[in-house]
């Protein structure tokens, strides 16, 4: 401090003046010492304010957000390097435009109320907020400018996320709300309420008021209170069911309140959301009631396959039993195939069989009928008939569906009967033969003694005699046609004729009789000459049959024999057939048995006859398709008709030729080499005689096997092979050849000469390999027509570009 100091002055003057002691000279030096170090201490204090107040200066420079002074006018009077965008923004008022104005306003507030003034503001694309402070004792403020950008936009994001939530939670197929933590509703869904104005009103609202505005019964207000309080107290999910009546429906919904635990600890609100069981417990009481209802089927279709006496069961392709009835167990327990431990070489020789028919079912997808014999305990034999069908699962497995049925008995009762009828035919052929043996002799008689000179009471014994005899005659044949229509029904044959040449031919075989009996007898026909498709022979002789009954029975008037078209289509033609005569009638009583075997309308009739015909015709018309009817007073004449449809032939409407078809050119035949399997020395030696007439070069065999060695040896234009044949049939023949390497041999024309003659069985020899049939006893033209026929083919497809 310098010396001149006022202080030490007043020192120097007070110790000369007064005249002091030393020791209150010392106390005022100490004084003086405390004054100079408080004095350098204010010196220093000053420099340390300087230097503070020099380092404040810059923090406003130095801040990150724009600090601006202004004046009420709007002018700048201090301006951080930060605001320089803000004062940019000021000299141009650019996109905001209206910038200046509200940043003024502003100041005026904060200068008017002498408070902090906040407020949000756009400067150059970017968001401030304003802070205006007023200068004390100024017309000045202070805006302080905070970039809240950032803050701005994860703002609008949070919105842009709360709005994209929201929008979701309102699309989803459930009830959603959240609540706070006083069960006040915060938000729901339109799954939770549909209209728009109770959703909007129930926002703020307790579970208590929202319950009693939507009148929520109390029971259920009050659970979901208790769910609620669980769900706060335990602090977890908790989930309920409810019940309730709607519309005359029980509906029922799962709720789940979840709490959200905030990073605090606290809960603030909690998520509620519902699921409308309703269709789905409908879809499991139904789903029950179905199971109840399959249950219950399958033990009513288990009982019923149990009683069943048929063996039913399912094999997999592993061939294991996957069910079974008891019929199954019960045979299962009597064979050797089950449960035997050793079994013997047939009954695996059974199993093998059955494993491979098995095998067939699954590979060809087709059913099997098969017959098995299987072999018991005790040694006997069980004849099963077993049907194989493929059961397919949903899986896509195929197993094997098994019901075989017990026809021993069946088949003993059948061999009984047919044993029964065989005795019967051989007893009836006997007796056939017996009758007919003196019988031809007398006929044979009577005709020689016809020819020679006799008196007229002579004639009158002979023609008795003969009259006699031919009605012995009729009633064997009679009696032999019964046996057989009834043990084997005939086999109707196909073949096209002309309808009006049958009615013809029936007319003329019984018209000597109506002569002699001086009986009118009328024929009515189609005006056209149809062509149709049937068993001529069958049709005419129940025509036949019944034109007889009808002339024995009228002993005057007339008898009709008619045939009328019903109906035509494009191939089959409806016909309705007649026999009326004027003759006693039969009474309403004898009707109902007309038709039974060995049965006569009047048993004290003097009319001879043995009651076979009209069984005989009846079973016919019935195999041919249609039904015998009677319509009879008596006294007032019969009619007997019947209706069959039948197949329109090719040429229906052309007329029919009656000039005789032209011979055949058998030398076309000539030179040819043929083969011919019979095993009949009779037949083999007819149908090698009529080959070698045409010049046909023929090599005969008696079997199957010779004929197979010849024909994969030697080579042959074509070959006639008999169906049954010792060896081999004709139709393994056939099989074999067909599979023959060489194509000379393999393609080889054959041709079945069969007394076979259904139709059946000529699809399967034609199936089997073979080129045509020809059916025994067989007409020369027909067999060389059909030899010619199937060379021509054979060598025309071997020509084919394509062969």
């Amino acid at each position: 401090m310098p010396i001149d100091s006022p202080l030490d002055s007043e020192a120097v003057r007070q110790a000369g003046n007064r005249n002091r002691t030393l020791g209150e000279t010392e106390a005022l030096l100490v004084a003086a010492q405390a004054r100079i170090a408080a004095l350098e201490q204010q010196l220093a204090d000053d420099h340390t304010f300087d230097v503070e107040l020099r380092t404040l200066s810059h923090i406003p420079q130095q801040s990150p957000n724009a600090i601006v002074r202004l004046s009420a006018t709007g002018e700048v009077l201090y301006a951080n390097p930060t605001a320089a965008s803000l004062l940019r923004a000021l000299e141009t008022d650019g996109e905001e435009g209206d910038f200046r104005a509200r940043m003024l306003a502003l100041v005026h507030q904060a200068l008017h109320t002498n408070q902090q003034h906040q407020q949000e503001l756009t400067v150059a694309g970017r968001h401030y907020l304003f802070t205006a402070i007023a200068l004390p004792d100024t017309a000045d403020a202070t805006l302080y400018l905070t970039d809240i950008t950032a803050r701005q936009q994860a703002e609008q994001k949070l919105t842009e996320q709360r709005l994209f939530y929201e929008t979701i939670l309102e699309q989803v197929p459930m009830a959603v709300a959240v609540i706070d933590n006083n069960f006040r509703y915060l938000f729901i869904n339109p799954q939770t309420e549909p209209d728009p104005i109770i959703r909007a009103w129930i926002i703020g609202k307790t579970n208590a008021e929202a319950s009693a505005y939507r009148q929520v019964p109390p029971d259920i207000e009050a659970r979901r209170q208790h769910f609620f309080e669980q769900a706060m107290r335990e602090r977890r999910e908790v989930s309920w069911e409810e019940t309730f009546h709607k519309e005359g429906q029980q509906h029922f919904i799962l709720r789940q309140l979840r709490p959200i635990i905030e990073p605090d600890g606290s809960i603030q609100r909690l998520v509620g959301s519902s699921i409308d069981l309703t269709a789905r417990r409908q879809a499991e009481e139904q789903q029950r009631h179905i199971e109840a209802l399959v249950k219950e089927q399958e033990a009513f279709i288990r009982l019923i396959v149990d009683t069943l006496p048929n063996v039913v069961y399912v094999a997999d392709p592993n061939d294991n039993v996957l069910f079974r009835n008891a019929a199954f167990e019960a045979l299962a327990a009597r064979s050797q195939h089950m449960y035997s431990i050793h079994k013997s070489e047939q009954v695996k020789a059974q199993l093998t069989k059955i494993k491979a028919w098995r095998q067939q079912v699954i590979a060809t997808g087709l059913p099997l009928t098969v017959e098995l014999p299987l072999s018991m305990h005790d040694d006997e034999i069980c004849y099963l008939q077993v049907h194989m069908r493929p059961l397919r699962r949903a899986n896509g497995h195929i197993d094997v569906l098994i019901v075989s049925t017990d026809v021993t008995a069946l088949m003993q009762a059948q061999e009984q009967a047919e044993e029964n009828a065989r005795a019967k035919e051989a007893f009836l052929s006997r007796m056939s033969h017996e009758i007919r043996t003196p019988l031809n002799g007398v006929l044979g008689m009577a005709q020689l003694l016809e020819k020679t000179p006799l008196a007229p009471l002579q004639q009158e014994y002979l023609a008795a005699m003969q009259q006699a005899g031919h009605h012995l005659l009729a009633l064997v044949n009679d009696v032999l046609d019964l046996a057989k229509i009834t043990t084997h029904p005939p086999q109707l044959t196909r073949a096209a004729f002309n309808l009006n040449c049958t009615l013809q031919e029936a007319e003329k075989t019984v018209a000597a009789l109506a002569t002699q009996k001086e009986l009118l007898l009328t024929v009515e026909s189609p005006t056209t000459s149809p062509r149709v498709v049937g068993d001529a022979y069958r049709l005419q002789q129940v025509l036949l049959n019944l034109l007889g009954n009808a002339l024995k029975f009228t002993e005057r008037g007339a008898v009709w024999l008619g045939a009328t078209v019903i109906s035509q289509t494009a191939t089959d033609l409806t016909l309705r057939f007649w026999v009326q005569d004027t003759g006693p009638g039969i009474a309403a009583a004898e009707q109902e048995k007309i038709f039974e075997a060995f049965t006569q309308v009047a048993p004290d009739t003097n009319s001879s006859g043995t009651g076979l015909g009209l069984s005989i015709s009846e079973q016919l018309v019935s195999q041919m398709g249609g039904m015998l009817r009677v319509c009879s007073e008596l006294g007032q004449g019969t009619t007997f008709s019947f209706n069959l449809t039948l197949p329109l032939a090719p040429d229906a409407l052309l007329p029919e030729t009656t000039s005789p078809p032209a011979e055949p050119d058998y030398e076309e035949l000539r030179g040819l080499r043929v083969l011919l399997a019979e095993d009949n020395s009779v037949n083999q030696w007819i149908a090698t005689v009529v080959l070698e007439h045409w010049g046909v070069v023929v090599e005969a065999v008696s079997n199957g096997t010779d004929a197979l060695a010849a024909l994969t040896t030697a080579p042959y234009d074509a070959a006639l092979l008999d169906i049954r044949m010792p060896g081999l049939s004709g139709v393994e023949v056939t099989l074999a050849l067909r599979q023959h390497p060489n194509p000379a041999h393999a393609q080889l024309p054959l041709i079945a000469l069969t007394a076979n003659a259904f139709e059946a069985d000529q699809i399967s020899y034609l199936a089997a390999g073979m080129d045509a049939c020809v059916n025994k006893p067989f007409e020369e033209a027909d067999l060389y027509r059909t030899i010619l026929q199937v060379i021509n083919r054979r060598k025309s497809a071997s020509q084919s570009p394509t062969a």
